[in-house]
């Protein structure tokens, strides 16, 4: 049987030595029930536990990571929009027999070269 490999201690550090009755689910450190914290859970699933140091590593994750990451717009949705309002306006301009106005092109993007990180550095002599 396994014992529990958490440290005790104050001064002297030593394992704890209870007889282990599950497994941290990050890092597979036995642990006693003492030690275990339980995670929160999904209905229907089993329980997990985590040892101290996996569960406060967590908890920090989760404090600085978002929880929900916005969707990227898909290109057709994104060339949509922006030619939606101007058609009204157009439409009115023509009506009222204005001349037309040319549309406005779209900014160019920013290409991005990749060259592995390379830097070129030569030396002059002066």
């Amino acid at each position: 049987m396994e014992t529990c490999t958490v440290e005790t201690g104050l001064l002297k550090k030593k394992p704890c030595g209870h007889a282990s009755v599950t497994h941290c689910a990050n890092c597979e450190q036995p642990l006693c029930k003492q030690h275990a914290v339980t995670q929160p859970r999904e209905p229907g699933k089993p329980a997990k536990f985590m040892c101290k140091e996996c569960d406060a590593a967590r908890k920090a994750f989760e404090k600085n990571v978002p929880q929900s990451v916005p969707e990227p717009k898909k290109p057709a949705e994104e060339a949509a929009k922006p030619a939606a309002p101007a058609a009204p306006a157009a439409a009115a301009a023509a009506a009222k027999g204005a001349p037309k106005e040319a549309p406005k092109a779209a900014p160019a993007e920013a290409k991005v070269v990749d060259d592995g990180g390379a830097l070129e550095f030569t030396p002059s002599k002066k």
